[in-house]
């Protein structure tokens, strides 16, 4: 007998030798769209950082690593192929056809925001036909406009399109007149509103200057994967349908329900509608 356990613990110890250590992934993030994905630091947070780390955790093959980066330079990266993953892009492959994306992480709503002085003069609500003439914000890197007709302006020249680096970048362009309206995701602008207002940046103003115009469409975060120099990433299919499936799992179990409800109550402000 004795001589069975030890002959037992022999084959546990010489196959666990021969178990094959998690695969190493760097996974970039954007640094600088609060609540779903910015930097404290070195270190990623927000909104997708928690769902995805809760899928990671399902997924023992792999050791992810979450590095956060500027938007456009993440995106950069993706394109030449010198990184694997990014975190949070919308679904938009004619723009990027060197990129793969995973199931849908989380739905976002793109609201356009406006200065309440500018929102008094438009002659309705229709977006984009009543906009002729404005400035319109988005943060560089961003594709979140798909509607023809504003393509169609832009093209002409009766909208004039402003990049800025961030929310907070933005949204304080707006409050001082460099932009008529904002567009990006509810509540992202809320949550960045809420600290500037809790940092002094709005003064004595509150939140009278800005309201909350017209919601335009539905936008999914993904994960998106590079097509470019294939042979770095030999794990890419393995590790799409593996997460694919965990997030659908969590999806199911309503994990993801519960953190984005944790997220929703962080901020109290609110805003009235144009009332146009």
């Amino acid at each position: 007998m004795h001589r069975l356990l030890i002959g037992l613990l022999a084959c546990v110890l010489h196959a666990g030798s021969w178990a094959s250590p998690p695969i190493e992934v760097t996974i970039l993030c954007d640094a600088g769209y609060p609540p779903y994905s910015y930097a404290e630091g070195y270190q990623a947070r927000g909104l997708y950082q928690d769902i995805l780390r809760v899928a990671f955790a399902r997924m023992p093959e792999y050791r992810v690593h979450i590095r956060p980066l500027p938007w456009a330079r993440a995106l950069a990266e993706l394109a030449k192929g010198r990184a694997f993953a990014l975190y949070p892009p919308y679904h938009r492959p004619a723009e990027r056809p060197w990129m793969d994306y995973s199931r849908p992480i989380l739905r976002e709503k793109l609201v356009v925001f406006l200065r309440a002085e500018v929102a008094r003069t438009l002659p309705d609500e229709r977006f984009p036909q009543a906009y002729g003439g404005l400035r319109i914000g988005q943060n560089s890197g961003f594709i979140n406009i798909p509607d023809q007709d504003y393509q169609r302006m832009l093209a002409r020249g009766e909208l004039q399109q402003v990049y800025g680096k961030d929310n907070r970048t933005s949204l304080a362009m707006l409050y001082r007149g460099r932009l008529d309206a904002y567009i990006n995701d509810r509540r992202a602008v809320l949550w960045e509103l809420e600290r500037m207002h809790s940092d002094g940046v709005l003064g004595d103003n509150g939140l009278s200057w800005i309201v909350e115009g017209p919601w335009l469409t539905g936008e999914e975060g993904h994960l998106g994967y590079t097509r470019r120099n294939p042979q770095a990433y030999p794990y890419k299919e393995d590790f799409k349908q593996r997460l694919d499936a965990v997030l659908t799992d969590l999806e199911r179990e309503g994990v993801i329900y519960r953190i984005v409800s944790r997220y929703d109550a962080i901020y109290a402000l609110h805003l009235r509608s144009a009332g146009i």
